[in-house]
């Protein structure tokens, strides 16, 4: 082994502390990989974490600020551990490319909901330094190209979007800061990510419930931004499924009447036919997706109307969380 590996007794004491934590709460060892790269900033697709073999993997890509980027996961991992929603990916376009597109933007946006409560979590525990927030900025503007200078609306629009977006809730009480470069590289989406963060701020994310409801808002929120820049729909609302949050009172109720079944133009994954999607008739985001009936399919969703939600959800399989 090369005298310069990092390995995981040279994190700091914040950051061990952190590994002992969720070990404790978890009961799962922690294991971490690290590679050698060091980009020299900071972005989130630098490590990864995986529960496997009955502990928690995380391989870390790039040592830039290792302590700051094992936390970020760990905390990550803690949280959606919790009594969260969380996103699943039930159908495929049939077109890969396009998959992990949508799948990219789904997950980001979703991240960036939990960042609120990372992100302090991490300050709090004096896991985000000085050095940090100049590496995160130095991050934005190494992966960002600027604006097209014409105005003219470029392929990199839903990325800005994306990563300035997270910029405003990771700098929350530094913004001002911030502000002055993002507006002159990045006029345009800096405007739309300040309109994103005033809605996904607007209420406390005090539980899932809230957390679901912000997530469902800013899906629908940044389709319209996307259209509104005369880009294609990233069809959030029905492509990604976000976990039910339901009440006992709910889960008493039929089906018909939380939810909307719907033919889908796309396949549910696991069974190759065509998937229905479960639309929650409140704000008509992605529940559940279920595969088409192989027969009688009429007399068979008259059936699945008429039963009570929770039945429905055990029969099915389905995943959901209750206040």
């Amino acid at each position: 082994m090369s005298e310069n590996k990092f390995t995981t007794t040279m994190l700091n004491g914040q950051t061990q502390n952190l590994i002992q934590a969720v070990e404790a709460q978890t009961n799962h060892p922690v294991t971490i990989e690290f590679a050698d790269k060091k980009a020299g900033y900071l972005r989130h697709d630098q490590a990864q974490l995986v529960l496997r073999d009955g502990a928690v993997h995380v391989k870390v890509f790039d040592i830039t600020e290792p302590n700051y980027t094992v936390a970020h996961e760990l905390l990550h991992f803690l949280l959606v551990a919790r009594n969260v929603p969380q996103v699943a990916f039930n159908l495929t376009t049939g077109k890969q490319d396009l998959d992990l597109k949508l799948m990219t933007v789904g997950v980001e946006l979703y991240d960036s909901v939990l960042h609120f409560a990372v992100y302090r979590d991490q300050r709090n525990r004096g896991l985000i330094t000085e050095e940090d927030e100049e590496l995160y900025f130095k991050g934005i503007l190494a992966t960002l190209q600027p604006e097209p200078a014409d105005g003219h609306n470029d392929g990199w629009m839903s990325f800005r979007l994306l990563t300035l977006f997270d910029a405003l809730i990771f700098f929350v009480e530094q913004q001002e800061a911030i502000l002055p470069k993002l507006q002159e590289l990045y006029p345009k989406t800096l405007q739309a990510a300040q309109k994103l963060y005033e809605l996904a701020s607007a209420k406390p994310l005090v539980d899932a419930h809230a957390m679901r409801r912000t997530v469902v808002k800013l899906y629908k929120a940044f389709d319209q931004q996307l259209e509104r820049w005369g880009l294609v729909s990233m069809y959030l609302t029905d492509f990604v499924t976000l976990t039910p949050v339901l009440s006992d009172r709910q889960l008493r109720l039929e089906v018909r009447q939380l939810f909307t079944i719907y033919h889908s133009e796309w396949t549910a994954k696991l069974h190759h036919r065509s998937g229905y999607i479960g639309r929650w008739k409140n704000d008509e985001q992605n529940s559940f997706v279920i595969p088409e009936p192989q027969k009688n399919a009429p007399e068979t969703f008259t059936r699945l109307y008429e039963m009570k939600v929770a039945d429905f959800m055990e029969r099915m399989g389905l995943e959901y969380l209750k206040k």
